[in-house]
């Protein structure tokens, strides 16, 4: 099975998951303040993961302390979002043909949809990696991803069995955020999402900016909505 198709599965099922096993949840007198607590979790490992994939890994942008390395690691473990190898593979051949016929997610070529379905075409231009293998445990985490993501998700399930359910929804909402990204960002050429949509996107709204200097952490001196970049990732994660 190629592997797009495999991420369709994986798509429709974590909605389906989360469609059933939300309604489920409070049909069975769950709490709301559980549910927030259970989403907040989502929304931390899902800010985490997406730094880690993107900011650290692809672009170098800052170093982690050993705590930030940690909760990273962990984060793009449990996000389900697949081998850190492939991504940065993946994506640093986005940024070396953005717009164009060999861009692995071009909205125009693929459309919202399509790129939703995880119809993103396979990198093919050679990307030097030598730099993301000299990272032991980004190695030993992708060689050994599906194996340790069961093993979160059953440490989920013995503490409760709605932690999953979560699991399912977080991935789902993240899924739709990192791919509306993509789509509205790239209209043929790199744009700025402003506002609440680069609040959402921690940053990553400044496209235009990203584009042009990848391996800078704060991708918007004059936009205040970068809190990511300004503030979140130096406090948290970022050593010196």
């Amino acid at each position: 099975m190629e592997y797009k198709y495999k991420v369709t599965i994986k798509v429709f099922t974590m909605l389906l998951i989360a469609l059933i096993g939300i309604p489920a949840y409070f049909i069975s007198g769950g709490s709301w303040q559980m549910a927030l607590l259970f989403t907040l979790y989502g929304c931390l490992t899902n800010a985490l993961s997406q730094i880690a994939y993107h900011r650290w890994l692809c672009h170098d942008q800052f170093v982690p302390h050993i705590v930030g390395r940690i909760a990273m690691l962990y984060s793009i473990v449990i996000s389900a979002n697949g081998n850190p190898i492939h991504y940065v593979y993946s994506h640093l051949n986005h940024h070396k043909n953005a717009d164009s016929d060999k861009d692995t997610h071009n909205p125009k070529e693929l459309g919202f949809f399509k790129m939703w379905l995880g119809w993103y075409n396979t990198p093919t231009d050679y990307i030097s990696m030598r730099f993301l293998l000299k990272k032991r445990d980004v190695v030993f985490i992708s060689k050994h991803y599906w194996k340790l993501y069961a093993l979160i998700t059953a440490m989920h399930f013995v503490i409760t069995p709605w932690l999953v359910v979560w699991q399912a929804f977080n991935f789902t909402h993240m899924w739709l955020a990192l791919n509306w990204l993509n789509f509205a960002a790239h209209d043929g050429k790199a744009i700025r999402l402003g506002g609440f949509s680069n609040i959402w996107m921690m940053g990553e709204g400044c496209h235009d900016i990203h584009h042009k200097f990848a391996n800078r952490l704060d991708m918007s001196r004059d936009d205040l909505t970068d809190w990511a970049g300004k503030y979140y990732i130096p406090l948290l994660l970022a050593r010196k």
